[in-house]
């Protein structure tokens, strides 16, 4: 089996479901209770999980017994994404004891037992471990070729993200600024890999515009008041931003790499379509998480206002 781009996305959505699944259990777990370290995430932690049972359908075997290239293996995919709907139900229903077990049988299931047969030499992960690849060289010569103000603008990113943990004060057009430019960097990104198509500008307004909405639905951000008599929201730290901030950075300097080294992936489309989608749900993330908080001052809540809790 050859890196194909919808292996590599897989693999790295995998990945980094491993290694952040600990610490969205360990966050509950204990005498100092951390739900905004819980929740953060564990939202990145099902959106990882998510992409790589997504991604995973689109990857077939030929290599074990098979069903036009669909394996065993890939019952997993319905297998995770039902355990995904059964979590949040048991969470929607107030039954913490359920979604507890399912997501910690999900992690090890899906995440650890999975991942163990996956380095298999055999296995396209398991011969890069194995040095089959030569993987170790490549990242040298990738991270020295990097230009300097790439390091500087995630330092940079960083310091943001970090500010958006700490409990803080802002008015609206302050909360509207890092959404719009979050938004305009990912689209520069994806503009500059792909160029301004429409198999690309689509995926990506179709992503935002489902990911607000569904931000729409719900009520407002916990943790956030707005004083209508001085026009300022009291606002309370989140890791959710750093994490989406991080995520749209790395997928950008990802693509630029891949994009760098295969050129001929700028008229790959299912490349195109998933770099596009995912791009739009962390953009449409930021906007619907600026809409619910919006809300609050364009519908005349009054001062001192404190918010109900989120669902």
């Amino acid at each position: 089996m050859q890196l194909t781009p919808t292996i590599l996305i897989h693999m790295t959505a995998a990945i980094g479901a491993l290694v952040i699944g600990p610490v969205a259990l360990w966050a509950r777990r204990g005498r100092q209770q951390r739900p905004k370290l819980h929740r953060a995430f564990g939202y990145a932690w099902v959106t990882l999980m998510i992409v790589t049972a997504v991604s995973a359908f689109f990857i077939r075997d030929t290599q074990f017994p098979n069903v036009a290239g669909f394996t065993p293996i890939h019952l997993l995919i319905p297998v995770s994404l039902f355990a995904l709907y059964r979590a949040f139900r048991a969470l929607a229903r107030g039954d913490i004891r359920v979604h507890r077990i399912t997501m910690q049988s999900l992690y090890i299931g899906a995440c650890v037992v999975a991942g163990a047969f996956t380095l298999l030499p055999s296995r396209l992960l398991g011969s890069m471990l194995w040095g089959s690849l030569p993987s170790a060289g490549f990242v040298r010569q990738v991270l020295s070729g990097t230009p300097a103000w790439v390091w500087g603008l995630l330092a940079a990113l960083v310091v943001v993200g970090y500010l958006q943990t700490r409990d803080r004060t802002a008015s609206l057009a302050r909360i509207l600024i890092l959404p719009v430019a979050l938004g305009a960097y990912s689209v520069w990104g994806m503009l500059g890999a792909f160029g301004a198509g429409m198999n690309v500008i689509l995926p990506w307004l179709a992503a935002v515009a489902i990911v607000v909405y569904g931000f729409s639905r719900l009520g407002a951000p916990e943790g956030v008041s707005y004083d209508a008599n001085t026009r300022v929201f009291r606002m309370s730290g989140s890791w959710v931003p750093m994490l989406l901030i991080l995520g749209i950075f790395f997928t950008r300097y990802v693509v630029s790499v891949d994009v760098a080294i295969h050129p001929e992936l700028k008229t790959h489309g299912d490349f195109a379509l998933s770099i596009a989608t995912l791009y739009g749900a962390m953009s449409g993330i930021f906007a619907g998480r600026a809409l619910r908080i919006a809300r609050m001052a364009i519908g005349g809540v009054p001062a001192g206002f404190v918010t109900l809790q989120a669902r």
